[in-house]
């Protein structure tokens, strides 16, 4: 199971996922632009990084370059998915719509989750039934 991250973590492998194979100087430029990090702290982050999995360290010549171990969209499905296994599944609905109104999207995303609802919804139940133990959400089935 994938470890926590933490928003700072996730500003880094924001940089790797664009940029793989970065050096450490490199990411900590990039950062820099936007966060006032020094490179010890943004060392630590890759050090932490490491032992969570997150990325592998390659020594190569004089300098160290970092590649992420999983890939961004993979990441992020993850923490989707982490997210609707700890919820009520009645309120499936309500996080998409949280999700919807939260971001900003252009026409044609919109209209790709507008096509994407559409074949779905041929297809979904009328109702979903609530599988939270008892005390875990406040849904009518409880």
């Amino acid at each position: 199971m994938e470890q926590p991250i933490s928003g700072a973590e996730w500003q880094v492998m924001r940089v790797l996922w664009a940029h793989p194979g970065s050096t450490s100087q490199f990411i900590i430029q990039a950062l820099q632009a936007g966060f006032e990090w020094q490179p010890a702290t943004i060392k630590t982050l890759l050090g932490r990084l490491r032992k969570k999995h997150y990325l592998r360290m390659e020594k190569t010549e004089t300098k160290y370059r970092y590649w992420p171990l999983l890939d961004e969209e993979q990441h992020l499905r993850l923490q989707l998915q982490t997210i609707l296994d700890n919820s009520c599944s009645t309120k499936n609905g309500d996080l998409v719509e949280a999700l919807l109104e939260a971001g900003s999207y252009s026409q044609a995303a919109l209209q790709e989750i507008q096509e994407t609802v559409n074949i779905m919804l041929t297809k979904a139940p009328q109702s979903l039934t609530c599988h939270c133990l008892p005390g875990q959400c406040t849904c009518v089935y409880h």
